[in-house]
């Protein structure tokens, strides 16, 4: 039976050297390269980091860089990791891979109800099988894959994140669940042969909770939203200092938005909902690093119990009793978990929606709105992305008009090969 593992597949060299003499920089006379040229003593650079975190300096092992893979582990894992923002990802796709023989985890402490899970599980990705069979697209049939369904993913990270990380998976808010706890002591022992003493020091974390849930309703069709909650009062005279700030002077908002260093554009920050958002879809933000972001528990999803209902489903009759069947099964199913917490994370499934908040600056929504309001976006990111800036044009059109796709932003599309062949025009005015 596959098992979740997490191994460090690269770890930068000089490392340790980089950590010792950050130490030392602040505290002594001569260059930097001078104080990188101290270290190369290995217990002696140790200490010195020890003694150097034991004061609460932590910042010094951001200069310290791993790279991790994480195997056959949940969606869930992966949702839940990915949330640390001070990292780089790359994920298998459900769009383009087939995830028919993936396997799921199985949560410790099901007992008698380990079969059951099982069962369920398995009818899951029969449903999913069926619908390919059918040629609905891969990106349209994971909506009926559980959260306990197998993924691959690479995450790499500075020590400072992966310290907090792991942190919170051995004793703080992800050590709730058995795979996160389990997958936080591989991942600390690796750490341990590379960078020792790098984990001893656990960072306060919040209690341990599970999310639980006592009534799932009925499955129902869900309608995405998307809805502006903030936008700045004062944007002009927001640009207008930052122009003068900055020294060189106005410019054109065109020639902002397509200035290959718009920092102006940071000062100008937006708050949105965006409801009924599916799981599946729920990674197209959060890979996005620079905003600030509320993601629910997979649990809210189950309380809620919306799907998404993608039109290849809603045009082949077959599929859509297929796909719908897929749904109430699983809540009949998981409301018999409802007294194991742990397990019902894991019965959410990729197609249940929930509600996103979150803030981005003008700056990284001009990169969001690039790329989601491209034609070859994914369909469902694509929909809020659109939706999303025609709120922002009627907010602002001066401003926003100049928004959109790259191919309209920069006059130019970096899809390569993979172009849909229709360049919108640049706005000129």
């Amino acid at each position: 039976m596959q098992s979740s593992q997490v191994h460090i597949i690269a770890f930068g060299e000089g490392g340790i050297d980089a950590v010792a003499a950050a130490c030392r920089i602040s505290t002594s006379e001569g260059t930097a390269l001078d104080a990188f040229q101290k270290s190369g003593q290995r217990e002696k650079d140790l200490k010195l980091i020890g003694k150097v975190l034991s004061s609460g300096h932590n910042t010094v092992t951001e200069h310290a860089y791993f790279t991790l893979a994480f195997n056959n582990v949940s969606v869930l894992c992966e949702q839940l990791i990915i949330e640390h923002r001070l990292a780089a990802y790359t994920v298998k796709s459900r769009r383009y891979v087939d995830f028919s023989g993936a396997g799921f985890v199985i949560p410790e402490g099901l007992g008698e109800k380990e079969a059951a899970y099982r069962a369920n599980m398995e009818g899951l990705f029969s449903a999913y099988t069926r619908l390919l069979e059918m040629d609905i697209p891969r990106e349209d049939a994971r909506f009926v894959l559980p959260y306990c369904f197998r993924s691959n993913f690479i995450m790499s990270c500075n020590a400072r994140e992966l310290m907090h990380m792991v942190s919170s998976m051995t004793a703080g808010r992800l050590s709730a669940y058995d795979e996160m706890r389990r997958l936080g002591k591989m991942l600390k022992n690796e750490i341990d042969q590379r960078f020792p003493g790098l984990c001893d020091r656990p960072e306060a974390q919040d209690a341990p909770a599970l999310p639980g849930v006592s009534n799932i309703p009925d499955p129902t069709a869900a309608r995405q939203q998307a809805e502006l909650l903030h936008a700045p009062e004062n944007a002009d005279a927001l640009l207008h200092a930052a122009f003068c700030a900055s020294g060189r002077g106005e410019v054109s908002l065109k020639q902002l938005v397509r200035s290959a260093r718009p920092r102006e554009l940071e000062l100008l920050n937006y708050v949105f909902k965006v409801s009924d958002v599916s799981l599946a879809c729920v990674t197209h933000f959060t890979r996005h690093r620079m905003q600030s972001l509320i993601v629910p528990s997979p649990v809210k999803a189950l309380e809620k119990n919306a799907y998404v209902l993608p039109q290849s489903i809603k045009q082949n009759n077959e599929a859509l009793q297929i796909y719908l069947d897929a749904f109430h099964q699983n809540t009949q199913a998981a409301r018999a978990f409802t007294d194991v917490p742990q397990a019902l994370s894991y019965f959410a499934l990729a197609g249940n929606t929930v509600d996103l908040l979150f803030g981005m600056n003008a700056r990284e929504l001009r990169h969001f709105l690039r790329l989601r309001t491209c034609a070859r976006a994914q369909w469902e990111i694509l929909s809020a992305a659109r939706e999303m800036l025609a709120l922002l044009t009627e907010e602002d059109r001066a401003l926003f008009k100049y928004y959109g796709p790259s191919c309209a932003v920069l006059g130019r599309c970096p899809e390569g090969r993979l172009s849909c062949g229709k360049p919108q025009k640049m706005r000129e005015d």
